[in-house]
């Protein structure tokens, strides 16, 4: 299957990058996010392919906590009939979390990719790229993410999305939304691989 590389241009005024995120109930990164009690130090994890992991939580911080988007992970799609998978590099998500960031982005929240249904008074009010070198670790024993994954916490001040779509486990996870450049990976067979090696 065709292996495409997602990535943006760094320049302001182009209009490529990640300019919102959304609550989905299906996750393109299949990695769901935890949901905090006020009270209490425990965590829920929602895995993208599960549901209804959330179970009622009474006196919520209404914060969700989870990978935006993680390096080099290929990813299914189907435009039209057309398969394939897309990933992005390190380099280009350290890239889109910059011009995510200057640009304000952080209050681009919604339901389902649907810019008809923002989640109001809801902020990615803290978030960071994973770096063990720079020790930014990965939190919450998360520690199967690679260094690159954009990791975030959002807070989700709608109590109405909080009741009905994430403490009932309708929402599993998040999903970035924007516009990208595409750029075919070429892939060479061990016998291309040797021929070229020979021929230098």
């Amino acid at each position: 299957m065709e292996l495409i590389d997602l990535y943006i241009d760094e320049n302001l005024e182009d209009n490529s990058g990640v300019n919102g995120i959304a609550t989905v109930d299906s996750p393109a990164i299949e990695q769901g996010y935890f949901a905090f009690n006020k009270n209490k130090k425990t965590l829920r994890l929602t895995l993208g392919t599960n549901k209804g992991n959330f179970a009622p939580i009474s006196a919520d911080r209404q914060i969700l906590a989870g990978a935006l988007m993680i390096p080099d992970m290929e990813i299914y799609r189907n435009d039209n009939g057309k398969e394939y998978n897309c990933r992005f590099t390190k380099d280009t998500i350290q890239k889109i979390v910059k011009k995510f960031s200057i640009l304000g982005y952080n209050n681009s929240i919604n339901e389902m990719h649907d810019s008809n249904k923002p989640i109001n008074n809801s902020v990615l009010y803290q978030h960071f790229i994973i770096d063990r070198a720079m020790g930014i670790n990965p939190p919450l024993n998360q520690d199967h993410l690679p260094d690159g994954t954009w990791f975030g916490f959002v807070y989700v001040g709608d109590k109405k999305v909080w009741d009905e779509f994430i403490k009932t486990g309708i929402y599993t996870g998040f999903s970035v939304e924007g516009n990208f450049y595409e750029q075919t990976v070429s892939e060479l067979s061990e016998d291309e691989a040797k021929a070229i090696i020979d021929a230098i």
